[in-house]
């Protein structure tokens, strides 16, 4: 693979157009990576059963178990046809499921009493975009930004459109954005990282990398990885090792950190060692897991 095309072999843990889902529930914030908390739902009377079953969804989506949430938040609907946040949590889960055209229904509905909810606007963004009607995602995220402009993720969405259309400054700036809203927002750095090198500037595609370590959030270890693979396509493998060895170390179970590193040895002329990581990958590749938090 060549150095132009190496952009393709960035972190695979994160989808190609990483989005940020909403997630709005009672307790705490919980962001990264796919959710963020926000303030808590106030109950009025004879919606408490919906609350609750909401409640119950958003645990569900928390474990990663989006089928079970989308069951919960449809029977919160159920309860109370009008609940704003469990048709937007609903539309979140369905866009994890790819059912994007589904998702986009519930945004809709969300927007059809509250046309300024950002977070229906955003996810509605989300979703328009995996349905590649970029300009309406576009002039979505456009408007969720006109409204809250402070919005760190908001910002991100946008970035990420924009990548897709090929429009690389303009997502660099959005990047930079959300990155300056949000000093700590490491998928950003990430993803302003993946662009960077696409665009051939290296140097500074490593140094949102090794910001983004030093920051050492949830993510870091989606940051050593392309920072690994960044540094295998330029040729610097035992740099590349370095940076391989800590995502094992951080992540045993990342199947694709132990297939890359065992090129890395090979090409070291470590064949031992070499085939000592192809047979983890062949291990961990039975029982895939998550990585990164995700």
């Amino acid at each position: 693979m060549t150095v132009d095309n190496m952009t393709m072999m960035l972190a695979p843990h994160r989808c190609c157009l990483l989005f940020i889902i909403i997630v709005l529930f009672n307790v705490g914030p919980a962001f990264p990576p796919l959710l963020y908390a926000g303030e808590s739902v106030q109950t009025s009377p004879g919606t408490e059963d919906a609350v609750k079953l909401y409640n119950f969804g958003n645990n569900k989506a928390t474990e990663g178990k989006y089928e079970e949430a989308v069951e919960y938040y449809n029977q919160a609907i159920n309860a109370d046809p009008g609940f704003a946040r469990a048709w937007n949590n609903k539309g979140n889960a369905l866009s994890v499921l790819k059912r994007y055209s589904d998702a986009l229904v519930c945004f809709d509905k969300v927007l059809e009493t509250s046309p300024n909810d950002v977070h229906a606007l955003s996810g509605r963004a989300n979703a328009l975009v995996q349905l590649n009607r970029d300009d309406e995602a576009l002039e979505s995220i456009n408007k969720a930004l006109a409204i809250e402009p402070k919005r760190d993720y908001i910002w991100f969405n946008k970035a990420n459109i924009l990548v897709k259309l090929n429009r690389d400054n303009e997502a660099l700036e959005a990047f930079d954005e959300a990155i300056r809203i949000n000093p700590t927002f490491i998928n950003a750095m990430l993803d302003k990282g993946s662009l960077l090198a696409k665009l051939k500037r290296y140097d500074e595609a490593l140094g949102c990398y090794d910001v983004a370590i030093e920051i050492a959030g949830p993510e870091v270890v989606g940051a050593f990885y392309d920072k690994a693979a960044l540094l295998n396509q330029l040729g610097r493998y035992e740099e590349a090792l370095g940076n391989y060895n800590m995502v094992n170390q951080l992540e045993p179970s990342f199947a694709e950190a132990w297939h890359e590193k065992s090129h890395v040895l090979e090409k070291l002329g470590r064949n031992d060692e070499a085939q000592e990581c192809l047979e983890e990958y062949k291990e961990i590749a039975k029982n895939p897991k998550g990585c990164c938090g995700r």
